[in-house]
């Protein structure tokens, strides 16, 4: 570990939804004009209960500012607009949900019809919400019309994760069967197919500068593939399902979620571990970042949503030597 690095939980939220807590994310949001909500920084869970809540973290303490009712089954992914105050939601009713972050208010409802949607990304514009779900394609919705725009192929099995590069440049899925496929948005095409894992990919993010992919997946595997190569360069075995991951915002860290109760930071170059919390009694299944890259919140089967102190690195940090995978 990093001198003068020093890694600790600053609270527990026991029973922050009644049933276990499958997704989360935490966006600094700006407001124009006149807010009811005068906070900034927002943390978004959703869970078995159905409901998407909406907290703040003031003084070192939580705060509910939100319950957001409008699914009827367990919700699977939240995430917040980079571009507006906008949350999505989606749910195994098959609906994806916009809610004003402001207001708290629905602002849009998609029935998805016989398609199911599973975990979902907004485009690094801001613009666009991609679902992927058990066909196999990637379904891309227009944020402020609320329509179906387009549907990329992948020709694989169900997508159970989907990330968006931040410059809107790439897709990236992860099925069932541990395919990964990278996808040009631009050009509606599938430019990459790797069979990156043995077993189903849970979740997978791309790195601030849009040139890495982190992946994990239940065989238990941490990896790192260069985007425009779609080569391997990293691999961290958790011994256990992996499966949520988040980058910091520098890109100097990742974090993980895993089966065994587990958060992880570990350093991006080499997937070199530089701590272990061990404070869910359950799954974790969510990890993310704040924006100043100095908290980490997490969500669990246990009903917790736990929050870190997690330094940045200090500058001119020594890092460790790592062989690149060949």
């Amino acid at each position: 570990m990093p001198v003068n690095t020093i890694y600790s939980i600053l609270l527990k939220k026991e029973n922050a939804h009644d049933d276990p807590i499958y997704c989360c994310t935490w966006a600094k949001i700006n407001f124009s004009g006149d807010s009811a909500v005068t906070s900034k920084d927002f943390i978004v869970t959703g869970g078995l209960d159905c409901l998407v809540k909406v907290w703040t973290l003031q003084n070192d303490k939580l705060q509910l500012v939100y319950t957001l009712k409008g699914h009827r089954m367990a919700v699977v992914a939240v995430a917040v607009s980079p571009t507006a105050p906008i949350i999505a939601s989606s749910s195994l009713d098959s609906s994806l949900i916009f809610w004003d972050l402001g207001s708290g208010k629905m602002l849009t409802e998609i029935p998805t019809g016989a398609s199911d949607v599973w975990k979902m990304a907004f485009s690094g514009d801001g613009e666009h919400l991609c679902t992927g779900g058990h066909t196999g394609k990637v379904h891309i919705y227009g944020v402020k019309s609320g329509t179906l725009d387009k549907v990329l192929d992948t020709r694989g099995k169900f997508i159970l994760s989907v990330a968006c590069s931040g410059n809107s440049k790439y897709i990236a899925t992860g099925a069932e069967d541990g395919v990964l496929c990278i996808l040009d948005a631009a050009q509606a095409k599938v430019v990459h197919t790797v069979q990156a894992h043995s077993k189903p990919i849970r979740n997978l993010a791309f790195s601030p500068c849009n040139k890495r992919l982190a992946t994990v997946s239940n065989d238990g595997f941490v990896r790192l593939y260069d985007v425009a190569s779609a080569g391997l360069q990293y691999s961290l075995n958790l011994k256990c399902w992996a499966v949520g991951i988040c980058f910091s915002g520098d890109g100097t860290r990742i974090a993980t979620a895993a089966a065994d109760g587990t958060v992880r930071v570990v350093l991006t170059e080499g997937l070199i571990v530089l701590n272990t919390f061990q404070e869910h009694t359950d799954m974790v299944w969510g990890v993310n970042f704040n924006s100043n890259n100095k908290r980490l919140v997490s969500v669990s089967k246990d009903t917790c949503i736990n929050i870190y102190e997690c330094p940045p690195l200090p500058p001119k940090t020594e890092k460790k030597e790592a062989t690149l995978v060949k």
